[in-house]
């Protein structure tokens, strides 16, 4: 396999921009909540489903954990893979949960992966066999039917969770939630109001425009990132992403993030 260089910082996490990768805004509040939910768990193994570019196993990795993941897309797959191995952590990653036998892990994680699926509860339920004894689940998704927009058909997403739906599907797959939050705000609100009329512009320019293609290939190319990535690395973008992390934590058990993320055990 060929060697990339790759970049990592404790703020950030991984960029890897010879890859044509880098780290969203959401992407990075959504990181820094995962992360301090995290430090509360004890280092065990962890399968992510729907790994992307895989940047977040590079951290439970980094973390102690003992990584495993499944990504169904073809080229996330392979960048994952990349970047992966630039980063010289061992992780285990599968094309299909199927290949993974009837092996069960820890922590069980899917991250803005839920949404893209049609037949959300089967697909939990499944999530919550991988599950050990004893382990657990953290899940993340979109917030608020209401927020429904551009950006979620670009995405390729079925729907955005209200919190009293979300509580049902937990119920009706089997889990007691231990926490629940709802992140990013305001930054995340922010950044999806502005990305709009921009994603408007996208849908209207390509048509057809199907659900799986932009599953597929949601996360993975963030070229048009690159530059604005520059700034959040300079000095004056580090203190005011240490600002809305702040922000984000102050206001987490509030409705106003834009997404939610649950911890939950099988019961």
């Amino acid at each position: 396999m060929d060697s990339v260089s790759v970049r990592f910082s404790p703020l950030l996490g991984l960029s890897a921009i010879p890859l044509r990768w880098v780290p969203s805004l959401r992407y990075l509040l959504r990181r820094r909540r995962i992360l301090a939910l995290l430090d509360k768990l004890p280092a065990g193994s962890v399968l992510e489903i729907g790994c992307g570019a895989g940047a977040l196993l590079v951290d439970f990795a980094r973390g102690g954990h003992r990584v495993s993941a499944v990504e169904t897309s073809a080229n996330a797959f392979n960048l994952a893979e990349r970047i992966t191995h630039a980063a010289d952590i061992n992780a285990a990653l599968y094309p299909a949960l199927e290949q993974l036998s009837c092996e069960t892990f820890d922590l069980v994680c899917a991250f803005d992966v839920l949404e893209h699926i049609e037949d959300d509860t089967t697909a939990l339920r499944t999530w919550v066999g991988r599950a050990r004894p004893g382990g657990k689940l953290l899940i993340s998704v979109p917030a608020h039917s209401s927020r429904w927009g551009a950006g979620d058909v670009w995405a390729g997403h079925f729907r955005r969770y209200n919190a009293a739906d979300l509580r049902a599907l937990f119920a009706n797959c089997g889990l007691k939630i231990e926490y629940m939050e709802c992140y990013g705000f305001p930054l995340a609100n922010l950044s999806e109001y502005l990305g709009e009329a921009g994603y408007r512009r996208a849908l209207a320019r390509q048509a057809p425009h199907d659900k799986s293609t932009a599953t597929a290939a949601s996360g993975i190319d963030r070229t048009s990132l690159i530059s604005f990535f520059a700034y959040i690395n300079s000095f004056p973008g580090r203190l005011a992403l240490r600002l809305c992390f702040a922000l984000q934590t102050l206001f987490r058990k509030t409705p106003f993030g834009s997404g939610y993320l649950v911890l939950a055990s099988p019961t």
